[in-house]
């Protein structure tokens, strides 16, 4: 699987971090998957220790754009549930 580098962005006082992912299925077919990390602005994406991850799993997507629109999408998600409603 080839790795990418970590994009950030920050949502509501946190940072989603997003890896996208590239393999093949086993057709040869180039997909697509994410790792979302959230952790506090500023932290290192690599240091799990106080932060929620989320994975596509066996979700794929056939570009990488998808797969990165996708993981910011989850992790922003996430953030809603973890901050609760904006007011």
């Amino acid at each position: 699987m080839q790795q990418e580098d970590w994009r950030v962005e920050g949502y509501r006082g946190l940072d989603a971090y997003v890896q996208v992912t590239a393999d093949a299925d086993a057709g040869g077919v180039r997909r697509w998957g994410y790792e979302a990390r959230i952790g506090q602005e500023g932290m290192d994406p690599s240091d799990a220790g106080d932060t929620e991850i989320l994975l596509s799993g066996e979700q794929y997507f056939a570009t990488r754009h998808a797969a990165e629109v996708a993981a910011f999408s989850a992790a922003y998600a996430l953030i809603d549930r973890l901050i609760g409603p904006i007011r």
